[in-house]
């Protein structure tokens, strides 16, 4: 079974436990001041005669490449004049490119991003997102000091994750760490932020949470790990993808953006804490520097090689979950542009 929670009904349960947990919640500690400090983002020129390319992103740290890319002024070294625009969900971002009012974006290969493939939208994904490392940067997560202390205890509780698609992946994954499936418990859907308040006022018995939030339950006390280490390292659930018929009329150009974009991936897994990475992360998604600098950290690819095997499985899964409106896997090799990696690839050398 699975619940979707509105924000009154969320607020009312809330509400209803606050009277008890009155005492607790004053005594919650406070996260540390910043103790690293931001370093300036140097300048860049955009040549005169430079492509305009939009692109959308949310504000959170999977675009970190994006956002490196652009403030290191890669984007511009290639001739591009890349005009970030800020979403406010993934399906916003599909079908803006879709309708070529953004020509790239980085979002979640989801639920909607295949059923409006199937349905003829015009979009080729032209290099992986993020991936999965070891411990995940999704974990599975309870109230701290609460009743739940283990997997095998969520059977028929509450447990949620933000939104109908790849994160139902991850959860089944860390469920079956304790011998659980996802049919097992009782599905809720909540934002992150909105799950760790839910979490922490006895709303839910557990959900799956992004960082920083992970990382920032754990400093401040009010969360404990379940399961951070299942079966996810490596499974590509973003992408980065582009108009069909701009990749078609604008070939270098989308070559050249995805060089860029590569060159923002290679830096953040060269050194995911330089202080000028972190600065940028901060000015698109405003964690502090040294929130950043605890967080897991997904990783990415450096020669942006696509794991076209996990978009199969993860539409199977959805397929299973009854969230897509075909029966079959659509090929990811009629969807998958690789003729613009290659392109990319010789652009900045092979790794």
């Amino acid at each position: 079974m699975s619940t979707t929670l509105n924000r009154r009904s969320f607020a009312a349960m809330v509400a209803a436990l606050a009277t008890v947990r009155s005492v607790s919640a004053q005594s919650t500690p406070e996260a540390s001041p910043t103790s690293i400090e931001p370093v300036e983002i140097p300048g860049f020129e955009v040549p005169a005669d430079a492509l305009e390319v939009n692109i959308g992103f949310l504000p959170i740290m999977i675009y970190a490449p994006i956002y490196v890319a652009l403030e290191k002024g890669y984007y511009a070294a290639y001739g591009l004049d890349v005009k970030p625009t800020e979403m406010n969900s993934g399906t916003d971002l599909t079908v803006m490119v879709s309708t070529n009012d953004l020509q790239f974006a980085l979002s979640g290969v989801g639920p909607a991003f295949w059923n409006g493939i199937d349905t003829g939208l015009p979009l080729n994904i032209v290099a992986p997102g993020h991936e999965e490392g070891n411990p995940v940067a999704t974990p599975l997560m309870a109230k701290a000091g609460g009743a739940i202390t283990a997997v095998d205890q969520l059977a028929g509780k509450k447990v949620a994750v933000n939104a109908p698609g790849a994160t139902e992946y991850w959860l089944q994954k860390a469920l079956e760490t304790g011998g659980l499936s996802i049919g097992d418990v009782d599905l809720q859907y909540l934002s992150f932020p909105d799950a760790v308040t839910a979490l922490d006022a006895g709303a839910l018995d557990a959900a799956m949470i992004g960082e920083p939030l992970a990382t920032q339950g754990l400093q401040n006390g009010t969360l404990a790990i379940l399961s951070n280490d299942f079966d996810v390292a490596g499974v590509q659930v973003t992408a980065l993808f582009s108009n069909t018929e701009w990749i078609d009329a604008n070939p270098e150009a989308a070559a050249n953006f995805v060089a860029a974009y590569i060159q923002g991936c290679r830096d953040l897994v060269d050194a995911p804490n330089d202080p000028l990475n972190l600065t940028i992360i901060n000015k698109y998604t405003s964690v502090p520097l040294d929130l950043i600098a605890a967080s897991v950290r997904p990783t990415y690819e450096v020669n942006a090689e696509i794991h076209a095997d996990n978009l199969v499985i993860l539409q199977e899964f959805f397929g299973e979950r009854e969230l897509l409106a075909f029966d079959e896997p659509i090929d990811p090799a009629t969807v998958i542009r690789q003729d613009v990696i290659d392109a990319a690839i010789a652009v900045i050398g092979a790794r």
